[in-house]
């Protein structure tokens, strides 16, 4: 009867242990971007997420971007952290603390370097929900 009490107890013990199952951010995610400078908001945006262990990859679509821009980072720990290459003038940063499956809420900077904008950066508010 002991040994069956201790063995309880132990199996309690290794399962109040367990870590909480992995979030996955694999999926596509409906976005927006809001400067903090004015308030003004760019809408509509589509972010498609593959996530492999930390490793995350993916794309933003921006409605008047004609290209998608393609996105690499890391996510851990709940911070996520996406890079985008310069892409016909405009590289875009991402970072955000993920407390919810289905939505996210951070920081994007966005570095313009074109002939049209010449060399600015914009901070805005990150939303995504999917």
């Amino acid at each position: 009867m002991r040994l069956i009490a201790m063995s309880l107890c132990l199996a309690c013990t290794f399962a109040q242990a367990a870590p909480p199952p992995a979030l996955d951010l694999s999926g596509t995610w409906k976005g927006s971007f809001t400067l903090t400078s004015t308030g003004l908001a760019m809408q509509d945006l589509e972010i498609t997420l593959r996530q492999s262990g930390r490793k995350v990859e993916g794309t933003l679509l921006m409605p008047k971007f004609r290209s998608p821009l393609t996105l690499k980072g890391t996510f851990s720990k709940g911070k996520l952290h996406l890079v985008s290459p310069h892409t016909r003038g405009l590289a875009v940063t991402l970072d955000a603390r993920v407390k919810e499956p289905s939505h996210v809420k951070g920081t994007a900077l966005l570095d313009y370097d074109s002939p049209s904008l010449a060399k600015k950066q914009d901070r805005t508010v990150l939303e995504m929900t999917r």
